[in-house]
């Protein structure tokens, strides 16, 4: 009698054993699955990581990581949550979604985007011996509620021995599922060739799931001369988002004068979140001297993630002008994400 107790008692301390990984796995993801769904999924993200790390075949758990990575804007990571989920159930249904979602949201501008602080300079080498360009900017933006973005800038300008100080803001809301509106305005201070006075409007809108419309108009007084400005473009998403062909119209005219037309073309690719390059030509009207006049230019440049919250920004151009001297511009920009 005592060795059937003994054997039952064995038996039964041995499935308690056996047990007790799922009974882990069930409090991990139930916890986890909570967390997400309570809004919280950088909780959710702490609690899988340790158990993936020790179960990298739990296939739920991967799905649950690979939702929670989403909602944080880590979508390179979430990508290979999904495709990791993928390669272990090729017909797990929840993945495939989150692997499409990813994409869209990546090609989607304010999908879970932070508030940031740029500082930034510029330099530009002028022809024909004339004195060389400065610029330095300070610009931050913030998130106000989950719709929208108020972008808040200021920069001082040094052009041929004069200097003006420029202060901008634009507020960006997301008025429906596949509409974006913006408005802004600046001024400048004692202006010389900066406009002392602007606002602008504009509106992007996506029509097909990768294909955005957008339209910015703008008006700037200057201490010469007002100047109206028209921007209609178009902007195409490739490769799940991972790549952007943005083409762009532009039109000028200062008061009583001709209009000046214009087009650009500009590709980006996003290597990662934080990581990108982007190329791109223009020629048409320019309006940063305080008149309009045609030019012509070429850009490159990209955005590097130096740590988990700060990239690195740079570019460089080439601008022939119709008026005045052509010039070299050199940027470079520092981001920290709040």
């Amino acid at each position: 009698m005592r060795r059937s107790l003994a054997a039952v008692t064995a038996a039964v301390a041995a499935l308690v054993v056996q047990a007790a990984p799922a009974v882990a796995q069930d409090s991990v993801y139930d916890r986890a699955v909570a967390a997400r769904l309570a809004g919280d999924p950088a909780r959710a993200v702490a609690l899988l990581e340790p158990w993936l790390a020790a179960h990298p075949s739990d296939a739920d758990a991967l799905v649950q990581y690979g939702y929670a990575l989403l909602a944080l804007g880590e979508y390179d990571r979430a990508e290979q949550a999904f495709a990791d989920t993928l390669s272990l159930a090729p017909d797990y249904a929840d993945a495939r979604e989150g692997m499409a979602l990813a994409a869209a949201r990546r090609s989607d501008g304010t999908a879970a985007r932070r508030s940031f602080i740029l500082a930034e300079g510029a330099l530009s080498d002028l022809d024909r011996g004339q004195r060389d360009w400065h610029e330095l900017g300070l610009a931050a933006s913030l998130t106000a509620g989950e719709r929208s973005t108020l972008d808040l800038r200021g920069s001082w300008y040094e052009r041929f021995g004069i200097r003006d100080s420029e202060f901008g803001a634009l507020l960006t809301h997301r008025a429906g599922q596949d509409l974006w509106l913006r408005i802004g305005g600046s001024f400048a201070p004692d202006a010389d060739f900066r406009p002392e006075v602007g606002a602008s409007a504009g509106l992007d809108y996506r029509f097909a799931p990768h294909s955005v419309a957008s339209i910015d108009a703008g008006w700037q007084q200057f201490p010469a001369q007002t100047i109206w400005t028209l921007r209609p473009g178009f902007t195409q998403y490739l490769g799940g988002g991972r790549y952007a062909v943005t083409l762009q119209a532009s039109a000028a005219a200062a008061s009583g004068r001709d209009v000046l037309v214009g087009a650009s073309m500009r590709g980006d690719y996003f290597a990662g979140d934080r990581t990108r390059l982007f190329a791109g030509a223009a020629s048409g009207p320019e309006t940063g001297l305080g008149i309009v006049r045609q030019t012509t230019s070429l850009f490159f440049g990209g955005e590097v993630a130096l740590g988990a919250d700060v990239s690195l920004l740079g570019s460089a151009g080439r601008e022939w002008s119709g008026i005045g001297a052509d010039r070299n511009e050199a940027r470079i920009g520092l981001k920290l994400l709040l």
